[in-house]
């Protein structure tokens, strides 16, 4: 028995939905992001999940080698026919993203997975399957549905039943009447460490322009899409944006080792005694600040498991923009906060043979008035270590 392909006969719709409206906004905004992002031409770039072409085409115009991976034969088809009206060259592979080793092989510079894991049953392995195809280095381009803006668009256009249901369901249908799935950013950047894409840059793409209608007028249009542009990297907009867009590199890197991590932590604290610590009345916010300042330091805190702050943040060091935490037991791990507030740490809880270590991850929040967090954590870490209170 044949399972029926939903995207048949929708193919010539989502074509000329990219030349106008709010598709037209989505492709725009996405090249603006990706093109900086590739090698030059003539690379090899797999459109995995490329449907009719939208940016398969352009990249074929600018001299790229560019193979289109779709299920979709209907879609493929599409492709075709537009790559054949230009005379572009562009080689056409019917399949699903999980075989994408066994049907166009590996070597790819970059792969594009747009709107491709919002149709996967098992996102790890899809984005696993294209990561086989990529050379070490490769660029990958993902654009997913956010999970944070799913309600938006239905209670902005009135339609206040669905806004509610989408608050709790991530099933969603866009106008390809398609049901399909958003994520949120923790998930994907989870998704792609574990799947051996390692994140790099993100936007958010269409906020103000995903309410456009199809005939909106070139002013207007272009108006809209200055202010897209405008917010695209920027807090918090960029967070609730209809789509996000991640930039990934297939490298392989050292994970820190829990195991390393506790056995440090563990005779680091056989050597910590009240005697080697400081006179509690110059442990203080001020003087940490000092420290800090001269150091060029910068303070960070992201969450713990339990929600608590974490402070180990006082060893992150800022230098031209990009906080980097030195070299502790395998934990470093490089992160320009400009562009990627969040941060993955290993660290270490607990006293004596109680240390455990725990990976911290979550967004980070770099303070500008440190001086309170500081004293909360120096007391906390006072009171933990001695049992007294601190006092300064």
């Amino acid at each position: 028995m044949s399972v029926e392909d939903p995207f048949t006969g929708r193919a010539a719709w989502f074509a000329d939905h990219y030349l106008r409206g709010r598709g037209r906004a989505r492709l725009e905004l996405v090249m603006d992001r990706l093109l900086p992002a590739l090698p030059p031409p003539p690379a090899k770039v797999l459109d995995a999940g490329g449907g009719t072409g939208a940016f398969a085409l352009p990249l074929a115009r600018r001299g790229y080698v560019v193979t289109l991976l779709d299920r979709s034969g209907d879609w493929l088809e599409e492709a075709r026919r537009c790559a054949a009206e230009e005379g572009l060259r562009v080689e056409l592979i019917e399949g699903p993203a999980e075989r994408a080793l066994d049907l166009v092989g590996d070597g790819f510079d970059a792969v594009l997975a747009h709107t491709l894991l919002v149709y996967s049953e098992d996102p790890r392995r899809t984005l696993s399957a294209l990561r086989s195809t990529a050379r070490s280095g490769a660029v990958l381009s993902l654009l997913e549905k956010n999970r944070a803006s799913l309600a938006l668009r239905p209670g902005l256009t009135g339609e206040y039943d669905e806004a509610l249901r989408v608050l709790d369901d991530p099933i969603s249908a866009g106008r390809l009447e398609i049901p399909n799935r958003s994520r949120s950013m923790a998930e994907l950047r989870s998704l792609l460490v574990a799947s051996g894409w390692q994140p790099r840059d993100w936007t958010g793409i269409r906020l103000f322009s995903d309410g456009v209608p199809d005939d909106i007028d070139e002013a207007s249009f272009a108006s809209v899409l200055r202010l897209d542009r405008a917010i695209a990297a920027r807090e918090p907009y960029r967070r609730v944006a209809r789509l996000l867009h991640l930039l990934a590199v297939a490298e392989d890197v050292d994970r820190p080792s829990l195991g390393a991590v506790q056995a440090h932590s563990v005779g680091r604290a056989a050597r910590s005694t009240r005697a080697s610590w400081p006179p509690d009345r110059s442990l203080s916010s001020e003087g940490l600040l000092r420290f800090l300042d001269r150091k060029r330091y910068a303070v960070l805190s992201t969450a713990r498991p339990d929600g608590r702050p974490h402070a180990a943040m006082v060893a992150f060091c800022l230098r031209e923009g990009v906080f980097w935490l030195p070299s502790v037991a395998g934990s470093a791990r490089l992160r320009n906060l400009a562009a990627e507030p969040w941060a993955t740490l290993v660290v270490s809880e607990g006293e004596g043979e109680e240390h455990v270590a725990v990976v911290v991850e979550g967004d980070a929040l770099v303070h500008d008035e440190p001086g309170p967090l500081l004293d909360g954590f120096l007391r906390d870490a006072w009171k933990r270590k001695f049992g007294t209170d601190l006092t300064t």
